[in-house]
């Protein structure tokens, strides 16, 4: 019996058998082309970019690892002693094995300063306005004394010179010059004389 008198003869079976092949052929081709677009059993070890400068990141893009590696900066901190634009965190952690083309999700050092809003130190102590400037992230810079019968309040709030209002942004960190008020001290004569 040949395979044309096998298909008139069992129609059912013969077309069964064929379907099954068929999805056998189909399932052998997608498991191929599934290795070849995930990278199947080309692994790479993640480097090591916390700490590393942007000038060093591009030089690290500049070498073969451009084709390995793809770096995404998705947040970013401010911090006053690091210098700008540093890695500080990255994801997946150095030394993990991962796939070719893989993106590193890094976290960076900021490169400017995030901006406050200025609080109002008028007519507050000199004590008073000092601690509420560390409350909102600034530092205390010059303190101006002025002639004023308001001992030790604080006149005028400045920054680089001028004075700055209430809610107006500065940067993270910025000194603020008060000027405060100081009473000035009259000479009294005292008569010691006890007669």
């Amino acid at each position: 019996m040949n395979i044309k008198e096998f298909y008139r003869k069992y129609t059912i079976l013969s077309t069964l058998i064929l379907m099954m092949l068929t999805t056998l052929v189909l399932l052998i081709i997608v498991v191929q082309l599934t290795k070849i677009i995930t990278f199947h059993g080309q692994e790479y070890e993640t480097p090591n970019l916390v700490g590393k400068t942007p000038e060093e990141l591009s030089i690290f893009l500049d070498e073969e690892n451009v084709h390995h590696f793809k770096l995404e900066v998705i947040d970013s901190m401010f911090i006053p002693d690091q210098p700008k634009g540093v890695v500080l965190n990255q994801d997946p952690a150095p030394g993990s094995k991962v796939k070719k083309r893989r993106k590193i999700y890094l976290t960076t050092v900021a490169v400017t300063a995030p901006q406050v809003e200025m609080p109002n130190l008028v007519d507050l102590s000199l004590r008073q306005a000092e601690n509420l400037l560390k409350t909102n992230n600034l530092q205390l810079g010059q303190v101006i004394y002025k002639s004023s019968k308001y001992n030790n309040a604080v006149l005028e709030q400045r920054y680089k010179g001028r004075i700055i209002a209430t809610s107006e942004k500065v940067p993270y960190m910025a000194k603020i010059t008060l000027v405060v008020g100081k009473e000035e001290q009259e000479d009294v004569d005292v008569d010691l004389n006890f007669e």
